[in-house]
């Protein structure tokens, strides 16, 4: 080949990685043998880097391929080579087809010699436009190797017209085959969505077999992908569960038997640990997956509207109903509803709540009518310690007994620590900048406390997509943006009593911040004890005691005015602490 050509054919040539030994295939098996296993390591070397997403009927697991071949190899999902039964087996369908386009019937056998050194291959040959077309329909070819010109006529150019049809109009790739005399016709056949060319001057298996073992490897990759999705498919109630830790396979084991039924499900677990996942996995696992999911948080609202939020209110039912108002009970259908912080609802709200348990049916606010159907089911979840609350009597039993039936218990990530580098590749993959975490760091990862758990992960992985240096993950990156948020958390305290602290006045600082503190939460939280409690960091009950005092001191200041003053203080003050208890 000349200088000018060889430099053409750099110009117009892709370079593709060296796949001729590459897996034809991965398959989910989590109990294979050690030497598949040490195979799969030697797939997560050459792919270092990359995430994938593997399916099985019970188990969803999505891992990351990293620096340490040993990390893939305890997780023991990627696996090279479909499994051996161990019996025999009939003849194998064809890895690849190919087509053979020359009108040289010599020049057909030299190309079906080299092909047919690659094993497992099926070639059919073709000598004119017309029948290429037809093989291709009946035999459905993966490669076709074209010759441009298919007659002696140098004006012939049924090789580029086939081509030209376009990639949507052929399956399989197509490699052109010519003589290097013509590099104006490779261009256009290039153009035209042609894979690679040949050069008939430049013919040799070191050519031509490479090229053929990359695009077997492609399909094999490509088939493998399609079994993986139609496994996914199957598997998808259990997406964001990500992990094969055996609390998590338990997890995924009660949430499918739990999925069967209509009866409410009550799920506890910490904060972070992926409750509404669950309650999610329940709904798409259910008899109604399409049907829609609704989440109230039950500690954001005032009782009123929550009030109107579940059940719904007619119009005139309170100042402000101008008009109809569908609530969840009724908009969710046969769906599923999620109530998180069940535990914050009112006594007079798990009254009613009961009552749609027990008899699935409510009726709206204000409504005098027949009562309506309630058709879905009800996914409560909490991280409080409900049978506590019930015998401090702020949460009724008979509730809690209706809910428990069916109960599940989310994990916290301290308890599954070794999810946690699957967990990770999950939160990478949602990243626009790729990261790759070494050994050390997921070692650092493990080795750490999870108060807010999953979540508090989440949180981390941010992070590191924003202020890690490169893009290889390391311990000390971990430890410095960990490290970095606690100190910035601190600076602002530091602050903030620095503030308090250079007030003027001799009065006390420490009840002065406190005050402010509390009046601004239930600003925030617009008079909900509750919701004022989870921004201050306190429980509802600490609330309800700031309010009482305070309330009792501007009794004292005002009845210090007289006694008529101070009875009229005590009523309104009796009416504050009610208010505070609700």
């Amino acid at each position: 080949m000349d200088g000018s050509v060889q430099k053409q054919r750099s110009d117009m040539g892709r370079i593709r990685p060296d796949l001729s030994n590459f897996p034809r295939g991965f398959t989910a098996n989590p109990s294979a043998s050690h030497s598949r296993t040490a195979s799969a390591n030697e797939t997560a070397r050459r792919l270092r880097g990359s995430v994938f997403v593997f399916a099985s009927k019970r188990n969803l697991c999505l891992t990351f391929v990293g620096a340490r071949r040993e990390a893939v190899s305890s997780v023991g999902m990627i696996l090279a080579s479909p499994p051996h039964d161990g019996g025999s087996r009939g003849p194998q369908e064809p890895t690849l087809r190919i087509l053979i386009v020359d009108d040289q019937r010599a020049f057909r056998r030299v190309l079906r010699d080299i092909v047919a050194k690659l094993p497992n291959t099926e070639v059919v040959e073709a000598a004119s436009l017309e029948e290429a077309r037809r093989c291709e329909r009946e035999s459905r070819p993966d490669v076709m190797l074209v010759d441009i010109r298919l007659s002696d006529d140098e004006l012939n150019r049924d090789g580029l017209a086939f081509v030209s049809d376009g990639p949507s109009a052929h399956r399989g790739r197509i490699i052109c085959v010519t003589a290097s005399s013509e590099m104006a016709l490779i261009r256009q056949a290039m153009r035209a969505g042609a894979y690679d060319y040949i050069l008939k001057d430049d013919l040799s298996e070191d050519l031509i077999l490479p090229i053929l073992r990359e695009i077997e490897a492609r399909l094999g990759l490509e088939r493998e992908l399609t079994t993986l999705r139609a496994r996914a498919a199957d598997d998808l109630p259990f997406a964001g569960l990500v992990g094969a830790s055996p609390a998590m396979v338990s997890l995924r084991e009660k949430i499918q038997r739990v999925a069967l039924s209509d009866r409410p499900v009550l799920v506890t677990g910490p904060m972070g640990a992926g409750k509404e996942e669950v309650a999610r996995a329940i709904h798409r696992a259910g008899p109604n997956p399409t049907a829609p999911f609704f989440d109230v948080n039950c500690g954001a609202f005032p009782v009123h509207l929550a009030e109107s939020e579940l059940f719904g209110h007619v119009k005139g039912a309170f100042t402000g109903a101008t008009a109809d108002r569908d609530g969840c009970f009724k908009a969710v259908r046969a769906g599923t509803l999620l109530l998180d912080e069940v535990a914050e609802l009112s006594k007079d709200l798990q009254v009613k709540l009961l009552r749609v348990v027990e008899t699935r049916q409510f009726r709206p606010t204000g409504s005098d009518k027949t009562p309506l159907p309630f058709l879905g089911r009800i996914v409560a979840a909490t991280n409080d310690d409900l049978r506590a609350r019930a015998r401090e009597k702020r949460f009724r039993e008979d509730l809690l007994y209706r809910l428990e039936v069916l109960t599940i218990d989310v994990p916290p990530l301290e308890a599954r620590s070794s999810d946690i580098p699957m967990l990770v590749a999950h939160l990478v993959a949602r990243q626009s900048r790729p990261l790759h975490f070494t050994d050390d760091a997921f070692a650092f990862l493990q080795a750490q406390s999870w108060p807010g758990n999953v979540r508090q992960l989440r949180t981390v992985v941010d992070r590191l997509a924003v202020f890690a240096n490169d893009n290889v993950v390391r311990a000390a990156d971990v430890s410095a943006v960990m490290n970095t948020a606690d100190a910035v958390e601190r600076d602002r305290l530091r602050q903030m009593a620095d503030a308090v602290l250079d007030l003027s006045g001799d009065h006390d600082r420490v009840t002065a911040m406190e005050d402010a503190l509390y009046s601004r939460a239930l600003e925030r939280a617009q008079g909900n004890n509750s919701h004022a409690g989870r921004l201050l960091g306190v429980s509802r009950k600490s609330v309800e005691r700031w309010r009482r005092r305070t309330t009792l001191a501007q009794w004292r200041t005002s009845g210090s005015n007289g006694d008529g003053a101070g009875a009229s203080a005590d009523g309104d003050g009796d009416g504050e602490r009610g208010e505070a208890s609700r």
